[in-house]
């Protein structure tokens, strides 16, 4: 393990700062599917120390890491905050793959930093079982997102709403950049602006680093803008709701980043909301795009001092066609067509009209539509509250697969694997952290282990796979998950 890459930077983007270690931590879950993937080669004793902030442990003592709080700034509901800043998390330092990809490894609930303000920098097991489970849900259905490798945990209390574990954990992901850190950067000035610019080009984007120089700094919003619009059309496939989608919350590699009152959905709800701090529906389901554009104009403007307007527009534009292009594809790919005709739109929208008005189950919706013509088929019309009033719909979408030329088995193949058997509810997402609040890890080691293979179907977890009862639908959460 290494020291982080970050430190290149000017002071003005970091203060150094040790964690605030938990005592008597034990380690309580270990992603070793993640452990593979990275190659990584630390022990249990090793991940004890980094997830329970105990750098001084004799394990590490051969890496010499310097921690570091990243200093942000951002828009929160569409109000600019300067004071922003890593107020509970760390990083690290990083590790490198056998492709020599760097992973920064991030302590979040490390304690507090020069930018908690009046915060305690502690996280509770709650929120740490939440990321975990939804980092490596999100992967598992191949959304990008920043994964979880280890949570610690320990007797000490913290206090919220109620008294409750501390725990922490390790965030891993190529860089934990946001789109706050250029509005940071752009408010201290050109040179330090640059100098962000450049180092994420030679980091993240190396592609851009052989054009002219003068085009480079537009590129990467360019690029950047194209991640984030693939990233909001594949939310809306999936039926992820973010809840906070506060411009220091984007992620300059087009990460899923910082989970709080997430949900995916049980039943579809076009402007449905999951965060019960959001009053106005600003982050509501169907928002989330134009949420996105809308932070990559803020994006826009912090680059402005090293862009031109026509790259802004350029950068901009960019995000509405891919968006418009990746939407289609991904739904496309729930509905088992293979191809892209001017009218999928419509029939999409028209779908999702019906499917709101109605309240359907989203997930099962479309998993069961590979029953559509079959002796099963009254499985998928029990979702239905009025069958009927789909009946035209499933007309036009028979004609849409028989433009396709496809045969019914491959239709049914493409559905099956392109929409889940199993997926993170909000009341599951609970059941899993009262188990841990009590000491009973194993559910969330189960299932981060089902989540990682959401398509297949997974017999032992038939009682998930049906619609929830009315008391398990619909769990609001706020900003504090």
């Amino acid at each position: 393990m290494q020291q982080s890459a970050f430190l290149k930077l000017p002071k003005s983007f970091y203060g150094l700062v040790l964690p605030e270690p938990q005592q008597n931590a034990r380690l309580v879950a270990v992603n070793h599917s993640l452990l593979d993937e990275l190659n990584c080669d630390l022990n249990d004793k090793q991940l004890l120390a980094l997830a329970s902030g105990n750098l001084t442990d004799e394990s590490l003592i051969n890496f010499n890491l310097i921690p570091l709080a990243q200093k942000y700034t951002g828009h929160q509901f569409g109000y600019y905050n300067p004071d922003l800043g890593d107020g509970r998390g760390l990083l690290l330092g990083q590790w490198h793959d056998k492709n020599n990809q760097a992973w920064e490894f991030h302590l979040k609930g490390a304690g507090r930093t020069p930018f908690s303000r009046r915060g305690d920098g502690r996280a509770v097991l709650r929120s740490v079982i939440r990321e975990y489970l939804a980092s490596e849900a999100l992967h598992g259905l191949g959304v990008p997102t920043t994964r979880a490798l280890a949570i610690a945990s320990s007797q000490e209390q913290v206090q919220r709403e109620t008294f409750e574990p501390r725990a922490s954990l390790i965030r891993v992901t190529p860089t934990h950049i946001r789109f706050g850190h250029f509005e940071w950067a752009a408010s201290l000035g050109k040179e330090a602006l640059d100098a962000l610019i450049a180092f994420v080009i030679e980091h993240h984007y190396s592609e851009l680093a052989d054009l002219p120089e003068i085009e480079q700094a537009g590129a990467l919003l360019k690029a950047v803008c194209g991640r984030t619009a693939k990233l909001m059309a594949k939310w809306q496939a999936v039926g992820f709701n973010h809840g906070v989608m506060n411009s220091d919350n984007m992620s300059i590699i087009g990460e899923t980043f910082d989970f709080g009152p997430y949900a995916f959905f049980d039943d579809f709800q076009i402007e449905y909301i999951c965060n019960h701090s959001d009053v106005e529906g600003r982050y509501a389901y169907n928002q989330q795009p134009k949420i996105g554009v809308w932070n990559c104009q803020v994006l826009a403007a912090a680059f402005g001092q090293s862009v031109t307007e026509a790259e802004q527009t350029a950068a901009l534009d960019h995000f509405v066609q891919t968006y418009n292009q990746q939407y289609v594809s991904e739904m496309n790919a729930k509905l088992g067509l293979a191809t892209q005709q001017d009218t999928d739109k419509d029939l999409i929208g028209d779908l999702l009209v019906l499917m709101d008005k109605q309240r359907v189950d989203f997930s099962l919706f479309f998993r069961r539509l590979a029953k559509l013509g079959h002796t099963d088929e009254n499985e998928l019309r029990q979702l239905l509250k009025e069958p009927s009033e789909f009946d035209e719909w499933f007309e036009r979408y028979h004609l849409r697969v028989a433009q396709e030329e496809l045969g019914e088995t491959e239709r049914q193949q493409r559905i099956l694997a392109n929409n889940p058997s199993i997926i993170l509810r909000n009341y599951i997402a609970q059941q899993i952290i009262e188990a841990a609040e009590v000491g009973n890890f194993q559910p969330l080691n189960d299932w981060v282990k089902a989540l990682h293979s959401p398509f297949e179907n997974h017999p032992s977890l038939a009682e998930f796979q049906q619609s929830p009862t009315p008391e398990q639908k619909g769990l609001q959460l706020s900003c504090s998950s």
